[in-house]
């Protein structure tokens, strides 16, 4: 007999709105409100508007390589994928806990023939993509500028976590008889069958490989948006430096936390630039502005998806905490 023991459902909220608060109370502490006017009035609007549609074009790429890598299974539309992104941004902007992860896969599941399970398959991998990206972009950037010992430790903490990630799921996309097998023997690994299943299915290296390599399109736009934006504000950093801030910024809010992000993002941003020998009211109040230039075209993109596409969002989301619920279930 099973019995199923639950993660409390307050505990992933709570931590996420804790980590959110310190972070706040950090970066507003004696914040520079003074800077930032100056900041704002001084800004090159033309370099702002480039780093929007930099930011703009990472959504879109990143429908393209979703769609790439879901092609053997159904091929959905170029068009629901993006609608399905743009949802789920305004949903990690607007929910705690990163929900819109997977509301925009259940979308995708109610629009298209693809299976829920499947779809949520599918954006594991790709950010399992997203954290080779990550690591291979630091190697990159530590041939380019220095960096300090705590962010490499950091570093090296996720990529022993990404790679050997990575291996495995190498293992079970392309020696699927021994991974079956390994699954067979092994009762506590049982469980994952379905999971095996589902994986095996998008196990096809011709549009991985391409879903790989749009996905290295979709972190040098991210790069290019935060490039712009330092422009923008008049600062001498190259692209090694914007590479630097978005690494710093995507570990750091890894962790489910408040809606899109806020605070966690701030923090991480100034504690990068710190890095780059930025003073910290600058770094402050060029947090602010990334924040707010970087952010807002996700959630419009989002708003105007939702009320063309006539979706309930929270009742995706309440669908969202159910299925979250079930996989929270551990057999005993």
């Amino acid at each position: 007999m099973l019995t199923g023991q639950r993660i409390p459902k307050w505990l992933t909220p709570a931590i996420g709105y804790t980590v959110s608060a310190v972070s706040l109370t950090w970066v507003f502490w004696k914040f520079p409100w003074s800077q930032l006017a100056d900041h704002l009035m001084t800004l090159e609007w033309n370099w702002v508007a480039l780093g929007v549609l930099f930011e703009i074009s990472v959504y879109w790429v990143d429908a393209w390589r979703w769609r790439e890598l879901l092609r053997p299974v159904g091929a959905p539309s170029f068009g629901i994928c993006l609608q399905s992104v743009f949802v789920g941004l305004l949903a990690n902007d607007i929910l705690p806990a990163k929900a819109g992860e997977l509301i925009r896969c259940l979308l995708l599941s109610y629009e298209t023939e693809v299976p829920t399970p499947l779809a949520i398959t599918s954006e594991v991998i790709l950010r399992i993509m997203d954290g080779l990206w990550l690591v291979i972009a630091y190697l990159i950037i530590t041939f380019q500028i220095g960096s300090h010992s705590k962010v490499t430790d950091g570093m090296w903490i996720f990529g022993a976590i990404a790679v050997p990630a990575a291996l495995v799921l190498l293992f079970v996309l392309f020696r699927r008889q021994h991974a079956r097998e390994f699954v067979r023997m092994t009762s506590w690994a049982a469980r994952f069958q379905h999971l095996l299943d589902e994986v095996h299915r998008l196990g096809h290296w011709r549009e991985l490989r391409n879903a790989m390599w749009i996905g290295g399109l979709y972190w040098l736009m991210q790069v290019l948006a935060i490039w712009a934006l330092t422009r923008a504000d008049r600062f001498d950093l190259g692209l090694s430096a914007a590479a630097f801030v978005l690494v710093v910024k995507s570990v750091a809010t890894l962790i489910p936390n408040a809606p899109a992000n806020v605070g966690a993002y701030q923090a991480s941003v100034v504690y990068a630039f710190t890095f780059l020998f930025v003073e910290s009211v600058n770094a402050k109040a060029f947090a602010e502005i990334m924040f707010v230039f970087l952010t807002l075209p996700a959630a419009i993109g989002g708003a105007i998806a939702v009320v063309f596409a006539d979706i309930d969002l929270f009742a995706l989301h309440r669908k969202a905490g159910k299925a979250r619920t079930e996989g929270n279930r551990i057999p005993a």
